[in-house]
């Protein structure tokens, strides 16, 4: 209701208005047609009624009701008493055709405003022509049989002829003529003056149709040299003829041709002239609508965007740009103090020198090389830097900035936008942290490991000596006194001799596992069949003790450590023995190829493992089941992983518990191998 009202006061206000001026026009007009123009052309004088442009124009302006408001107000009304005492009865068949004429044109100008004015017969200089045919029929008709009728009983009019001359009407038929299209011509110019626009309160015309009085005031001028002309030469150069044939009715030939070039000159010029102003308005328009459109979109993107002309002057700067930088747009918009909202000390931003056309290698330099032409932009720029003054602690920014063209290419601005990156970067600086933390931690890690070999290495071996001393000596006591202790005696020397045993085992194995990664030859050309081989025969007694059976598919040829992959084999084999059900154990190695490598897998058909363990049984000394019910170290799996991973393979278990166990590792398939 509220935005109705608005509505309904303002349009009261436009209508006060118009009706206030349509009046003063009136009133205008009426003074200034008493004020008569009067051009004396042997034997007859021209009264010309100028005043009649004001009603005019606001019928062209506002519309017919406007215009007949203004013309009955006065504007239309003084040739009754100009003309009323010589005319008599006439005058009624003279004077209200000015008041028509008016409210003619005003209809008109409604339908050119309602259809844009896009059909041609709507031209004003088209519709005066039925009008004014019109009105030739009144003059020769209807006002000369008016006359014919005085004179009136009303004393004012008491002297009217009753008869007129056929070339008297000629004369007011032709001059009512030239009048009505000159008037016509300065109301179309005055409409196209600013001011004229501006006092009227009408939008202001950018169009190509609203161009046209450029050519209006053309043949405006065409014509009043027209005019000018034939009265000079009734006056001067050619006195015999009146100024009726030098304007129309007997025009020398030389004289017509003169006039006519002159009408061609003029309309010719007015036409490159409109064309020329067209093009300017039309360039003007289309900036704006640019402005307009770039407005729409800075306002509604996220990326913190500004925009500054050619005298470095902001036009633009986005809410975004605003909750970056703090800074609102009223504050920067119109001013050249860009640089307030990133620094602070004065200095150009990069926005700045792309304005001023500065050399892509000067701008690298400007910016110490870190900034880059942008791939997507041309004349473009982007970089990334840290500002310190922005925020409570600084903000890293990527930015971007190009340069913006006209039509015709020259660069008329720029326009520059910013990423906050400082997320981004605080999380590259943690991850450069955690990355050295980690190349820290992995090279400790590795020297540790390099000691532990050692370690393993050099204990196990030295402890073979005493332990292997140790063993046989308890060994040599069971012999000896076994049976002549008693029975007490007898188990603790079995748990003796079964530690040693045990213990000489566990070394071995520990030896075996620290061997890996010092004892290891250069890979070769390995034939995994004969690897397999050799892996059964070393397992041979396992093997006929447990009647276990072991087959495999085709087997490839690989790079590798043949001893190491011996082993590897071996480990698993001899696991799946050790961990069979209650029938012989079946043990099946086969291999495929898959994507750059060779996948190997050995197969039984033990008490498998539940998925939570399969992690665990690679790590050293884990063991899932006790020594008493399974036999095993716990470091055999953990040496087929380092085996495998000293390959540049990875090592996996599939099982299931009560359905089997499958062991899978990969060796890379290299180039040599064939």
């Amino acid at each position: 209701m509220d935005n109705q009202s608005e509505r309904s006061a303002s349009s009261k206000k436009t209508t006060a208005y118009r009706v206030t001026v349509s009046i003063l026009f009136g009133l205008l007009g009426f003074v200034v047609n008493l004020l008569t123009i009067n051009l004396y052309f042997p034997p007859y004088t021209a009264t010309i009624l100028i005043g009649l442009l004001f009603p005019m124009l606001i019928t062209l302006a506002w519309g017919w009701r406007y215009g007949l408001l203004s013309a009955l107000a006065g504007g239309c009304q003084s040739m009754w008493w100009i003309w009323g005492p010589v005319n008599g009865y006439a005058i009624f068949s003279i004077a209200p055709p000015f008041t028509l004429w008016i409210v003619w044109h005003g209809f008109f100008a409604g339908l050119r405003k309602k259809r844009k004015g896009e059909e041609w017969w709507l031209n004003a200089y088209v519709v005066e022509i039925p009008f004014r045919i019109l009105s030739t029929i009144n003059l020769y008709t209807l006002a000369r049989w008016a006359i014919s009728l005085n004179p009136p009983p009303w004393g004012w009019a008491s002297s009217a002829s009753s008869t007129v001359p056929i070339h008297f009407s000629n004369f007011v038929v032709i001059k009512q003529m030239v009048v009505g299209y000159v008037i016509i011509l300065l109301t179309d110019v005055l409409l196209n003056l600013g001011f004229v626009r501006r006092y009227l309160r009408l939008k202001k015309r950018i169009d190509q149709t609203k161009t046209g009085y450029i050519i209006s005031a053309s043949l405006l001028l065409g014509v009043l040299f027209w005019i000018i002309d034939s009265v000079i030469g009734s006056v001067v150069f050619y006195v015999e003829s009146s100024f009726l044939d030098l304007l129309a009715l007997n025009i020398p030939p030389y004289v017509l041709n003169v006039r006519l070039f002159l009408i061609l000159t003029c309309l010719i010029g007015g036409l490159v002239t409109s064309k020329l102003l067209r093009r300017q308005r039309e360039s003007e328009e289309a900036l704006r609508e640019s402005e307009k459109e770039l407005s729409q979109i800075l306002g509604g993107t996220s990326v913190p965007t500004f925009v500054i002309d050619k005298n470095h002057t902001i036009t633009h700067w986005n809410k975004a740009c605003e909750n970056l930088t703090g800074v609102s747009a009223g504050e920067m918009v119109g001013s050249r103090n860009q640089w307030t909202a990133f620094y602070s000390a004065k200095r150009p931003v990069m926005a700045d020198p792309i304005v001023n056309g500065l050399p892509g290698e000067k701008m690298v330099r400007r910016y110490n090389g870190k900034c880059q032409e942008s791939a997507f932009i041309d004349g473009a720029y982007e970089a990334e830097r840290f500002f310190p003054d922005l925020g409570d602690s600084g903000k890293w920014l990527f930015f971007t900035a190009g340069p913006l063209r006209n039509y015709q290419g020259k660069v008329i601005g720029a326009i520059k936008t910013f990423q906050d990156i400082t997320e981004r970067k605080t999380a590259e600086q943690a991850l450069r942290e955690s990355e050295e933390e980690l190349r820290l931690t992995v090279a400790n890690l590795k020297h540790s490991n390099v000691q532990l070999e050692q370690f393993a290495y050099i204990a196990s071996h030295d402890l073979q000596e005493p332990l292997r001393m140790m063993s046989i000596y308890v060994q040599l006591l069971a012999r000896r006194y076994k049976g002549r202790l008693d029975p007490d005696a007898d188990d603790f020397i079995g748990y003796a001799v079964d530690g040693a045993t045990h213990m000489q085992t566990l070394l071995n194995d520990l030896l075996a596992f620290s061997r890996v990664g010092t004892r290891g030859k250069p890979l070769e050309q390995t034939d995994c069949e004969t690897v397999l081989e050799q892996a059964v025969a070393n397992l041979k007694m396992a093997i006929e003790d447990s009647h276990a059976l072991v087959t495999h598919n085709p087997l490839p040829t690989v790079m590798a450590d043949a001893s190491q992959l011996i082993q590897l084999i071996q480990n698993l084999i001899d696991n799946a023995i050790n961990f069979k059900g209650d029938e012989p154990p079946h043990i099946h190695v086969s291999a495929e190829q898959k994507e750059g490598e060779w996948v190997i897998s050995v197969a039984d058909d033990g008490i498998g493992i539940k998925p939570e363990f399969f992690d665990r049984i690679f790590v050293i000394f884990k063991r899932l089941h006790g020594r008493n019910t399974y036999p095993g170290t716990g470091i055999g799996l953990a040496v087929c992983k380092k085996i495998v991973e000293r390959h540049k393979g990875r090592i996996w278990v599939e099982s299931e518990p009560e359905k089997g166990t499958t062991f899978f590792f990969t060796i890379p398939i290299t180039e040599i191998v064939k």
